[in-house]
Formats: C-alpha cells, sequence, structure tokens
C-alpha cells in the first residue's frame, strides 16, 4: 500500500474517508492525527497549549514549524507502516517541510484533494458536531437528532468556529489564500490527484482504495 494524504478544506471529508481506511486497513496504518494531536497539546496548563489555544480560537493556523516537527516526530514510529494524514497541507513552508520530511525517510505519497463547492462548505460545518471524548465528527444532515457518539457514549458539541458563519468564512479566505498555492506548488512537482466530493461516500473511497493499492 502506498501513503496517502487527504487534502482539501474543512468539511470536504477527509476524516470520514480516512476512517473508513482505518476500519479496513487498521493493522497495516500509521495515522497521523494531527487534530487530535493539537487537541491534547491545547489541553496542557503551559506555555504550548496557551500558544495552541490562543491560535485556534483566534481562528489562525498553527505555526508551519509546529506542525512539520510533529510529523518528523510521527515518522520516527512508523516503521513499516502505510502512512495515512487527513490534515490539510495548508502552507507552502509547511507543506515544503512535510515532502522534505517524507523524502529523507525514501516516501512516496500519493497526495488526494478532495473537491468540494464553497457553499457546500458552508452547509457540511454548520451542520457538524464533535465528540467531546474521541472528537469524532457527525454530521446532523444524515443524522439531525443524534445527540451523542456512536463509539463512546459521550455528548457531541458543536465548535465555536463551526457555529460560527464568520469564522468558517475566515477559514475559507485563509484556504484560498494559503493552502490553494501550496496545492498548486504540490501539482507542479508531485502526484496530486483531485477527486469530485459531490460523489457518494463509498463511490470516493473506492477510488482511493483503488490509488492506494496501485
Amino acid at each position: 500500500m502506498k501513503d496517502i494524504i487527504l487534502a482539501g478544506i474543512q468539511g470536504c471529508g477527509k476524516g470520514t474517508q480516512a476512517q473508513l481506511l482505518l476500519n479496513k486497513y487498521w493493522d497495516k496504518i500509521a495515522y497521523f492525527e494531527t487534530g487530535n494531536i493539537l487537541r491534547a497539546l491545547m489541553s496542557n496548563d503551559n506555555a504550548i497549549g496557551d500558544y495552541l489555544k490562543d491560535t485556534v480560537n483566534s481562528w489562525r493556523l498553527v505555526s508551519d514549524n509546529i506542525i512539520t516537527w510533529l510529523f518528523k516526530l510521527f515518522l520516527e514510529t512508523v516503521e513499516n507502516k502505510t502512512i495515512l494524514w487527513d490534515w490539510n497541507l495548508r502552507k507552502i513552508w509547511q507543506t515544503k517541510g512535510i515532502l522534505h520530511a517524507l523524502l529523507d525517510k525514501w516516501r512516496d505519497p500519493i497526495i488526494v484533494l478532495l473537491e468540494i463547492p464553497e457553499e457546500e462548505v458552508y452547509k457540511r460545518l454548520e451542520h457538524r458536531k464533535m465528540c467531546k471524548e474521541c472528537w469524532t465528527i457527525y454530521s446532523t444532515l444524515t443524522e439531525w437528532e443524534i445527540t451523542t457518539c456512536k463509539k463512546c457514549w459521550w455528548e457531541l458539541y458543536v465548535r465555536t468556529d463551526d457555529a460560527d458563519i464568520n469564522a468558517i468564512k475566515t477559514r475559507i479566505e485563509e484556504f484560498k489564500k494559503e493552502t490553494i498555492p501550496a496545492l498548486e506548488y504540490v501539482e507542479s512537482l508531485w502526484h496530486l490527484v483531485k477527486i469530485d466530493w459531490m460523489q457518494p461516500i463509498d463511490e470516493i473511497f473506492k477510488q482511493i482504495e483503488k490509488l492506494i493499492n496501485a
């Protein structure tokens, strides 16, 4: 199996596809859970936790150096497993750092961009809930009555940056300004495959599965 990085704006379905891959290939995949790692660090009452909380609550992006350092540390733990990452290559310098870290380990991942119309981003994020314990994401578009997590039975909540329309707009503008140039850089040098999000989830999964097993 080939290493894979799932890219795309928040709400495009990266987490859903990552979970499907983990469910099927759990014993073969090393999963870089950036969001969970950052949330764990944010829970600490220290300088790092305070910095991350201030950054996230201000709707800003975490420092390139921090993300790259965390990824390099993760690479030391992987051994012979396939790498899965569902975090955006959000900025150009972060992207270069990540790709160089992979090359240093002789790894050659496929990068999949899940494309989604801007209006769908608003819809998806406005109807998104997250588990307070395991951070699994659910959509009230398909499960409108859900209030507890199916995995750990903890309460679900709506993130403040999902509930605020201005926060969503800020994230979309940040994606256009910072992430699109990074993805264009990847496309010029790497294996970037674009997949239309406006397909059934199972169909998207089949396409991703075919890529990593080719």
